[in-house]
């Protein structure tokens, strides 16, 4: 296990992102919006790919700022998409439903403050141009001219689920890792919408845009994570005389993907 330093102490690298996620959840918290609103999601793999892009160019403590900052703006883009579309039925539902955009809003102004406040203003423009990317990349989903087909749902939904840590990678200098990024957070969209499916949850951008019964598109989630998974299990496998930091990504995106597959072969997400 790779061992870095901060504040004098020596951590792994799990702990470390321990660390930083912690870090984060109390920077998140609110007291008023958790009465009204579940606790913000946060992605640890995004959390832990962002880090180790930073820190190949930072200090440990400017890597973990930075990967906290641009994930609140992943989390700001994600707290919007849960916003629901039905017409509310109380004043009670009208409330959520409008805090949920304040705190929407909220975690996206928090982004920009925190970045600021790190006077690094070129990772605020990296960023700002890739919500506006993930804005396009979302419009052209819901509003292309023609439905898409199957493969194009899927790419489509790729460039949407990597539109900033693409962004990120390549302005970092490393656009050879994207296409492994681009296939490993596709394929955690698809477990998370076949876990979805399985129980009868329709709410993501995905599932109200994907037609068809539940158990056609379960078995074609189950298939395309089956193949997924296992084509890039085997192209990281493959890689091989890189930098010992490239290889940190490298074997924690095959390291996810192995779980994931072990859910996959059991039938449980």
């Amino acid at each position: 296990m790779v061992i870095i330093c901060m504040g004098g102490t020596e951590l792994s690298l799990n702990e470390e992102l321990d660390l930083i996620y912690h870090q984060l959840r109390n920077e998140l918290n609110h007291d008023y919006v958790k009465t009204i609103l579940p606790e913000p999601i946060i992605d640890r793999d995004k959390l832990m790919i962002y880090y180790l892009l930073f820190r190949q160019q930072e200090s440990t403590l400017n890597a973990g700022a930075h990967a906290k900052s641009v994930m609140v703006a992943e989390i700001g883009l994600n707290t919007h998409e849960t916003m629901t579309i039905e017409k509310c039925s109380d004043i009670k539902a009208t409330k959520k439903r409008q805090l949920t955009v304040l705190s929407g809003d909220f975690y996206s102004a928090l982004y920009y403050y925190s970045l600021a406040r790190q006077s690094n203003m070129e990772v605020v423009k990296w960023v700002a141009q890739a919500i506006q990317t993930f804005n396009i990349h979302k419009c052209a989903f819901f509003y292309s001219k023609t439905r898409l087909n199957w493969s194009e749902t899927l790419e489509a939904v790729m460039k949407i689920e990597s539109a900033l840590v693409e962004k990120i990678a390549r302005q970092l200098g490393q656009a050879p890792i994207i296409p492994y990024l681009n296939a490993f957070f596709l394929i955690k969209r698809l477990v998370i919408e076949r876990k979805a499916h399985g129980n009868c949850e329709r709410t993501s951008y995905f599932s109200q845009a994907v037609l068809g019964s539940v158990e056609t598109l379960t078995v074609k989630l189950d298939q395309e994570i089956k193949n997924k998974a296992a084509h890039l299990i085997h192209a990281l496998d493959r890689q091989e005389n890189h930098s010992e930091w490239l290889m940190q990504i490298i074997d924690y995106l095959r390291d996810q993907l192995s779980r994931m597959a072990e859910g996959v072969g059991e039938g449980t997400y």
